[in-house]
């Protein structure tokens, strides 16, 4: 009996331990499309409301989400006599090993140029659990609208590039070898990468 009371606090210390988390950070670039419908909602205000999709491709780092495809539901309200915007959106990132990542971001900024924050909610599969947050800037390239004949709305496309500088990861109960995160870049591998 002594010795299972004297086991007792050894075994809970185990359990408490946190479990193993594989960590990462990258440079992210993705170009995008939009699609989407823009209504004037008041004298001086205009709403943007669509899907951005594209592709990420990882700079610099860990390659977690190197070459995921995402595709996000979003809003923008476009406030016209200063000139700003606000947008805020959700995202599902499909990762190449076939998992599923979610997302929300908020950004402000002018037409053309928004600047926010994109945060990690969530996964599926190997990235259940993940998390992560990163500084975020969406750059609008070409844009245009068009009336639709059919039902006199006006179609709203665009095309341009999102920028997560410093893309930082975490996903639980993976150990630092498991290798989830991958190489990224070529340009960052070692030798050690190079011999995987």
């Amino acid at each position: 009996m002594r010795s299972l009371v004297l086991s007792l606090p050894v075994t809970l210390s185990i359990l408490s331990q946190p479990l193993a988390a594989e960590v990462g950070t990258a440079k992210i670039l993705a170009p995008w499309e939009a699609n989407g419908q823009l209504f004037q909602v008041a004298v001086d205000k205009l709403q943007f409301i669509g899907t951005f999709e594209g592709i990420m491709y990882i700079e610099q780092g860990d390659g977690l989400l190197d070459t995921a495809l995402f595709t996000c539901p979003s809003t923008q309200l476009i406030h016209v006599i200063p000139n700003t915007l606000e947008g805020h959106g959700y995202c599902t990132i499909e990762s190449a090993m076939g998992d599923y990542v979610y997302a929300e971001f908020d950004c402000n900024g002018e037409p053309g140029s928004c600047k926010g924050t994109f945060t990690l909610t969530g996964g599926t599969g190997k990235l259940s659990g993940i998390s992560g947050q990163s500084p975020m800037v969406v750059r609008t390239a070409l844009s245009g609208t068009s009336i639709d004949e059919e039902s006199g709305g006006t179609i709203s496309a665009a095309k341009g590039l999102a920028i997560w500088p410093e893309m930082r990861f975490e996903v639980p109960g993976l150990g630092a070898t498991s290798g989830l995160l991958g190489s990224g870049s070529t340009e960052d591998s070692g030798p050690e990468d190079k011999d995987r």
